[in-house]
């Protein structure tokens, strides 16, 4: 059994991460299972594999400051880099012929990129699973119903995908009410939970003891990949610059910038760092979910990986959302919020003087309920491992069976799948 995963990883590292721990759910539920990831991720070399994994690297891609896409090192066009991309993808899947496809968030890839591999799926190897991994929350409805209609989404999702995996709770954000779905597309979803994190090896008072405090209390901070995190890093720096001029901080900070920051921007904010105000900067660690589990505070901007991390951890947060040029953090951060889960501070309302208070009355607080006390599931891999074990299995089950549609789904309903050459 082959497994493919694709995770474009255009920004930020919350693809990989998410990819990769529902990969290691998939390693060790389905020992005969081998993996293999498609990724444009800069950093998918730093992370551990699951057993019995490889990945195929991508070119790399980032977002332009108007949330276009373009070519993050290679000197050339979109165009063409989208062409290599997709070249690389359709011959993987050409070679390889997996017996399920794991797309991460994007249906039809980057600006259409996955769409010839899918074609070629559905008519030479017709007995591949394709699947989506939805992610919890796109943008606003309005922008999702747009875009998904400008390029084809909703056929897409109806006639070529055989399962839609929800990385989510239907009970904070329902995309199939938000996005004004159809039933036959909603018959295709399973929703998995949230995509929590496996508990470190380390333990709490170990990783702390490496960290060397001065301290008894320990604030986090990252801003997820680091792209657009800047504000947030600099009015925190500059929180403490302010607040203790003449005596050090009750608490230590670690601020991990993420490694898509600006080489400029990190040396400002790595000159900053210093015992008398017990601050480290970091560029990037693997190991940024064990100090988040050893913080008593994390300060991050909104993204599903950060978030998702923080619950599972059931560590006191306050969130920074992005509202530009997408609101899906604000909302899963509105949404959580909500329920008590976080803490949330807009953007617009970021000063030193705000995030002093936030901070100090976060610190005075108890730790909020967890997440599975409230009704909301945070062990999406082990629920997507178990999905697409089934659905393997009722594959199988069909490949000997005389009449296809004729087979009762357990999981999933579904309908005998067309390819529309329209969508591609």
């Amino acid at each position: 059994m082959l497994i493919m995963l694709y995770s474009h990883d255009s920004y930020g590292l919350g693809h990989i991460r998410r990819s990769l721990e529902i990969a290691q759910h998939l390693s060790d539920r389905i020992p005969h299972a081998s993996l293999i990831m498609l990724t444009g991720s800069m950093q998918a070399h730093a992370y551990a594999l699951p057993e019995r994994m490889e990945y195929i690297k991508l070119p790399a891609l980032t977002k332009d400051a108007g949330g276009q896409y373009c070519s993050r090192l290679l000197p050339h066009t979109i165009d063409i880099t989208l062409r290599l991309r997709q070249r690389i993808i359709l011959e993987s899947v050409r070679n390889l012929r997996p017996d399920i496809l794991l797309v991460d968030k994007a249906p039809a890839g980057i600006r259409g990129e996955l769409l010839p591999a899918l074609q070629f799926l559905k008519t030479k190897s017709p007995s591949t699973r394709i699947i989506l991994g939805m992610r919890d929350i796109e943008d606003h409805p309005d922008h999702v119903q747009a875009e998904w209609t400008k390029s084809g989404i909703v056929p897409l999702l109806k006639n070529t995908y055989h399962a839609i995996f929800l990385y989510g709770s239907r009970a904070i954000y329902d995309p199939v009410k938000e996005y004004g779905l159809p039933r036959s597309i909603e018959q295709k979803v399973v929703s998995c939970g949230y995509v929590g994190r496996t508990q470190p090896d380390v333990s709490r008072e170990d990783t702390r003891r490496d960290l060397a405090l001065r301290s008894d209390r320990l604030v986090l901070v990252t801003p997820g990949g680091g792209n657009d995190g800047y504000p947030l890093l600099k009015a925190y720096v500059s929180m403490l610059k302010k607040r203790f001029a003449s005596r050090r901080p009750n608490f230590d900070t670690l601020i991990v910038t993420g490694p898509l920051m600006s080489p400029e921007q990190h040396r400002r904010l790595q000159q900053a760092a210093s015992p008398e105000l017990a601050l480290t900067v970091l560029d990037f660690t693997p190991r940024l979910y064990e100090y988040l589990t050893a913080a008593d505070l994390v300060v991050s901007m909104g993204g599903y990986n950060t978030v998702v991390e923080i619950l599972t951890a059931n560590q006191r947060g306050i969130i920074v959302p992005r509202v530009h040029p997408r609101l899906e953090q604000y909302i899963r951060a509105e949404r959580l919020a909500a329920h008590g889960l976080i803490d949330m501070m807009h953007p617009d309302q970021l000063t030193p003087t705000s995030l002093f208070k936030a901070i100090t009355q976060s610190l005075q607080q108890p730790r909020p309920p967890r997440p599975e006390d409230i009704g909301i599931p945070l062990n999406g891999g082990a629920n997507v491992s178990r999905a697409v074990t089934q659905l393997f299995m009722e594959t199988q089950h069909m490949r000997t069976s005389t009449t296809l549609t004729n087979h009762p789904s357990e999981v999933l309903s579904r309908e005998t799948l067309r390819m529309h050459h329209s969508t591609m």
